[in-house]
């Protein structure tokens, strides 16, 4: 009788253990896919942003711009980067040729009012219509950046094989 009860506390115990580290290897996936999908692009969109010397649009706009709609803007591109990445890596949704196109002529759209002002090329726009314009302009470019960074990295990651899309489908 009492062989039986260790058999059934060591077959309890090996249950108990299964249980629980099924729940830690869930825990851990999970911690592991909100860092790979979601800090990883948004800590890059931070780091492109906040390296000044990465900063490639930074003669073009103006510091006054920046200090005013700079944490708006970090804030939408890094949005942009996670939602792009969670898309085409996750969803599996691809970032082909005409998708890259597109996001390239919106950038050069965003691009075009810091070009004009940089040139002092007249608009024939009164100034705070001008600014208004620049401003959103900013942010268009701020959340473009924000697309190629989320495209590039899950690129990268669909190139390595990390990829949740093909689990999920039947």
């Amino acid at each position: 009788m009492r062989a039986d009860r260790d058999d059934v506390f060591e077959d309890r115990s090996e249950e108990l253990d299964s249980v629980v580290l099924a729940k830690l290897g869930a825990a851990l996936g999970v911690l592991w896919s909100l860092l790979l999908y979601d800090a990883l692009p948004a800590a890059a969109a931070w780091a492109l942003s906040a390296a000044e010397s990465l900063d490639i649009f930074a003669p073009f706009i103006e510091a006054p711009l920046q200090a005013r709609l700079g944490r708006l803007g970090l804030f939408l591109g890094m949005v942009a980067a996670v939602i792009a990445n969670e898309s085409l890596t996750r969803l599996g949704r691809p970032f082909r040729l005409p998708h890259l196109v597109g996001t390239l002529a919106a950038l050069g759209v965003a691009l075009f009012p810091f070009l004009a002002a940089a040139h002092r090329v007249p608009l024939g726009l009164p100034a705070d219509v001008f600014a208004v314009i620049v401003s959103y302009a900013y942010l268009v470019l701020k959340v473009t950046v924000g697309i190629l960074i989320g495209a590039t990295i899950s690129w990268i990651l669909i190139g390595h094989g990390v990829t949740t899309a093909n689990r999920r489908r039947p």
